[in-house]
């Protein structure tokens, strides 16, 4: 007699509807979970997703927040393994690396405001923690490098002075463009993003090398904070006073030269 054939899983006919609306009309036409659930398809090849993606969004309350977890955070769905897991937490990873190459294929001079917030917003997509780069340019504005001279916590970071200097030095710009992230906050400087940048400058000054702009990015978008930092500044002249620490005048002279950037929480900068 010949042998029965194993029954087809239920969910074997909606993975191939569901494969075909993808290729006949894109992501966008999938709701969020129905995203998520063929996403899943790929770490999790005989299994109906579709719960596990309803579950993650019960979870962390939307779509973004599930692609912003870790893989850490993921594990704790139930029916999330490693593999889903690792899966997931990279996709974000995936559009950075895309963002980088493809600003790499069309360098161009940073003269705008606008220009410069393009270049650095790849640096800080899907970031968690404040991190701080300094992008050096030449005469032109052509970005030479970019250095990543600290990282932090959700809500501040500490520049190693030393670092930055030997890394402005290196690069042989003659310019440069300091961008840090908030993100746990707005793209608005604190009382302490001011001073850093007080002492940053000061400090590129005694290289040669001008400080032309200091960019924040955030959830809600990216900023210059060079306005607030210049009117920050008159008024400490007009007051007799100096933005910098006296503690930390000559921050590469300092025991500990580590210059301070944290996230404007509430105050006024």
């Amino acid at each position: 007699m010949p042998q029965d054939k194993k029954e087809k899983p239920l969910h074997a006919d909606h993975r191939a509807r569901m494969q075909q609306r993808v290729r006949r009309d894109g992501l966008a036409s999938l709701a969020a979970h129905e995203v998520l659930e063929y996403l899943l398809f790929f770490s999790i090849p005989r299994q109906d997703t579709n719960p596990i993606a309803h579950r993650l969004i019960r979870h962390f309350g939307s779509y973004c927040n599930v692609l912003d977890a870790t893989e850490e955070e993921l594990l704790k769905v139930e029916g999330v393994g490693p593999a889903s897991a690792r899966l997931i937490a990279s996709i974000r990873k995936f559009e950075q690396v895309y963002q980088l190459q493809q600003r790499r294929g069309r360098a161009r001079p940073l003269r705008t405001e606008a220009d410069r917030i393009e270049y650095v917003s790849p640096l800080f997509l899907s970031e968690r923690e404040e991190k701080c780069y300094l992008i050096t340019m030449n005469d032109q504005c052509l970005p030479l490098r970019e250095v990543l001279v600290s990282e932090g916590v959700p809500n501040h970071t500490g520049i190693d002075s030393r670092k930055l200097a030997r890394a402005a030095v290196a690069s042989g710009g003659t310019c440069a463009v300091l961008a840090h992230n908030h993100p746990s906050g707005v793209a608005a400087p604190s009382r302490s993003d001011l001073v850093a940048t007080a002492l940053v400058e000061r400090l590129l000054d005694t290289l040669g090398v001008h400080l032309l702009d200091h960019i924040i990015t955030a959830p809600d978008g990216a900023a210059s904070m060079m306005r607030q930092y210049r009117a920050a500044q008159e008024q400490a002249r007009r007051e007799g006073e100096t933005l910098a620490r006296p503690a930390v005048q000559d921050p590469m002279l300092a025991s500990d030269p580590v210059i301070l950037l944290d996230t404007l929480e509430g105050e006024e900068a």
